[in-house]
């Protein structure tokens, strides 16, 4: 069966299976962009901030919709445009200007510097409370050796100190 398929008849319908997806694919944005454009009109309302498609971020102050015009102010000048003039809302993104972070950093330098004054033991590495507390309750080797019963006096002691100072 498969011999008696034209080449061809299969390229004529693959091609025309591309171009069904192809239009349907751009229906469905055309849609999707008729959809916002409704959107933007509906909150088309005097007082919201908005951009026009030139950059520039202005305040609608009143909308003509029998002639699909709005009026906008833009620092004090203001202009009459028609509706697809305007390409959005406007919101105003969030900033942080260097000199802030700057200062912040230094803030938190000073804080750290004092922190570390106050406390010796802050070179040494954090320890959970149970990491703490195994370390207090078990002493060293060293520790242990100088909190031992002092051995007889004379010769052991001198013997010890000696082995100690080897070991370190």
């Amino acid at each position: 069966m498969s011999q008696n398929l034209d080449p061809n008849m299969v390229m004529i319908v693959i091609l025309i299976l591309f171009i069904v997806m192809m239009w349907m694919s751009s229906r469905r944005m055309k849609k999707q962009q008729k959809q916002q454009q409704e959107e933007l009109r509906e909150a088309m309302v005097p007082g919201t901030l908005v951009m026009l498609r030139g950059g520039i971020i202005a305040t609608i102050v009143s909308v003509d919709e029998k002639y699909e015009e709005i009026v906008v102010d833009s620092e004090g000048s203001r202009l009459r445009l028609k509706l697809n003039a305007v390409a959005g809302k406007y919101v105003r993104p969030a900033f942080i200007d260097d000199d802030e972070t700057d200062d912040d950093a230094q803030q938190e330098e000073a804080g750290s510097e004092e922190a570390e004054g106050a406390s010796p033991s802050s070179e040494a590495p954090e320890l959970s409370d149970a990491g703490q507390a195994a370390e207090q309750e078990a002493p060293s080797a060293d520790d242990a050796a100088d909190t031992a019963a002092p051995a007889e006096a004379g010769e052991d002691d001198t013997e010890d100190n000696a082995s100690d100072n080897e070991a370190k």
